[in-house]
Order: C-alpha cells, then structure tokens, then sequence
C-alpha cells in the first residue's frame, strides 16, 4: 500500500513494533481522510496543553499521583472544554486526532490517546486499557494504578471503581476480570482505533471511506482472517469484483463451512461481474 511510505508508526506495527507514538499514528490515519493535515498545528496544540496543565494552580502543589491527574482532567474538561460526544458518537470524526482537538469532542478512545499525550508532557507515564465497551487510560500509583474516564469528565477511579463503571457501561456486571484492566499493547489500540472508524464509515455507507481503513486493519492484523474477509467485501461493494476474488477465494478455501456457505452469493456475485466485464 502506497500510503504506508508516509506512515513510518503504522509501517513500524505492521513489522512487529511495540515502540510506537500513539499520537503520530492518530495524525498518519487522520491524514488518510484530511490529506491536507497541519501536524505541526495539532502537535503544537497538544504542546500547549501540556503547558496549561503545568501550570495548573493544582500541579506544584499536588504531591500524589491523583493529584496530578487531577490537574489535568481539570485543565483538559474544566478549562478547555473537552468532552464526550454522547450526542454523535458514530461520527467518524470523533475518531480523529484533528477533529478532537478542534471540536472538544470525541470518543473514549481518541480522548484518551490525547490525555495520555498531555499527561505526558508533564511527566506522568499512562498507559491504555483495553476494557470492554469501554477505553479506559491507567496510570501507575506505587503498588497499584489509577485509571482515568477519558469520556467523562476525566474521572480518576481505583480499580473497583474503574471496574465497576466499565461492567455498568457493557452490562455484565462480575465479568471485568483483572485481566481486562491491564496495559493494552500499541498494536491492540491502534486496531481499536481503527475498527471504530471502519464501523462509523460502514454505518454512512461510506464504502471508499472503510476501504482505507479495511487495507490498514488487513495489513495490522494479517492473522486474523476476518479482516481479509471484510477486505474482500469492500471491494465487492465497491464493484471491484477481480480484487474481491483475489482475496475471497483463498479465504473459502480455509474458513469453515458454514462460514464458506455465507459466502456464496457474494463468489456468485464477483464472478457475474467479472464476467460482463469480458
């Protein structure tokens, strides 16, 4: 893919990096749907908010962990306004970097790669928690960790809380274990970056919208055959039959029965267009 060459984070996952920067990944994607991106203006505001949080009345006088973050959230929703969009939550724009920063608004995810980005500037080391329904960013605090709701408010919560709120929120109550609460890797968040873009596209019926966002999931997650699937779907959709046999074909040939079954029509249906096109 030739947008890869301008995406040095993204090609790093793709070859197997952990060691990635979170916020130039959001701006290469961003760059996919706005080709005229100012980075340097969404770096610099980032900068900037890193700087308000320093000077936080708070954060010279906040000695403890919670305190600091404390700060921050305050800064970040009290001051600049930055909120969940409980209103549009499947607009594709609450998924981008850009966008976040010039409407205030976004979804958990996208939020919380920004707090972290913040955060950091002033020297707190977070990390992304890849709980269900329901991004959430932690924060080591001696022997345990804080966590922050990136789409309320900035909520700083201890583990109870954080997981209780995120068994409310997927209504399973008793089924966040431990494991759900630790470190999310890169490559993790950065497919749940991208699958909540591909779902907000495929809700408009943005076709040409989800088949960049497809290439890249299929390039991130080349083990994971539901992705070439989907790619080959897209393509179909998008009346190329010969690519969506390329990658259909070989995927029946592996995939169970009844999975194969489903897919029938849409084989019958690429090999019909492949053959008015002759």
């Amino acid at each position: 893919m030739s947008h890869f060459e301008t995406s040095p984070e993204f090609a790093k996952l793709v070859a197997g990096s952990c060691d990635i920067d979170l916020v130039q990944f959001m701006l290469e994607i961003a760059e996919d749907a706005y080709p005229h991106l100012d980075r340097v203006g969404c770096l610099m505001e980032i900068d900037r908010l890193g700087v308000v949080c320093g000077d936080h009345p708070d954060w010279c006088g906040a000695a403890t962990v919670r305190g600091r973050l404390q700060a921050v959230s305050e800064t970040l929703y009290d001051i600049e306004g930055f909120h969940g969009n409980r209103d549009e939550y499947y607009e594709p724009e609450n998924s981008y970097l850009n966008e976040v920063l010039a409407r205030r608004c976004g979804i958990p995810i996208s939020l919380g790669i920004l707090y972290m980005a913040v955060a950091a500037r002033v020297g707190l080391r977070m990390f992304g928690v890849n709980a269900p329904s329901h991004f959430v960013i932690g924060c080591a605090c001696g022997s345990s960790a804080l966590f922050v709701d990136p789409f309320n408010g900035g909520d700083i919560l201890d583990r109870e809380t954080c997981k209780a709120r995120i068994e409310e929120i997927c209504g399973e109550h008793g089924d966040v274990t431990a494991t759900c609460l630790r470190p999310a890797a890169s490559r993790d968040i950065a497919a749940r970056v991208l699958r909540n873009l591909k779902a907000a596209y495929a809700m408009r019926d943005c076709w040409p919208a989800v088949l960049r966002v497809q290439e890249r999931l299929t390039a991130l997650l080349p083990q994971i055959p539901q992705e070439r699937r989907d790619l080959g779907l897209v393509y179909l959709r998008l009346g190329k039959p010969l690519k969506a046999l390329a990658v259909l074909e070989p995927y029946v040939q592996s995939c169970g029965s009844q999975q194969a079954e489903a897919l029938a029509p849409s084989l019958q249906a690429a090999r019909r267009m492949v053959a008015e096109l002759n």
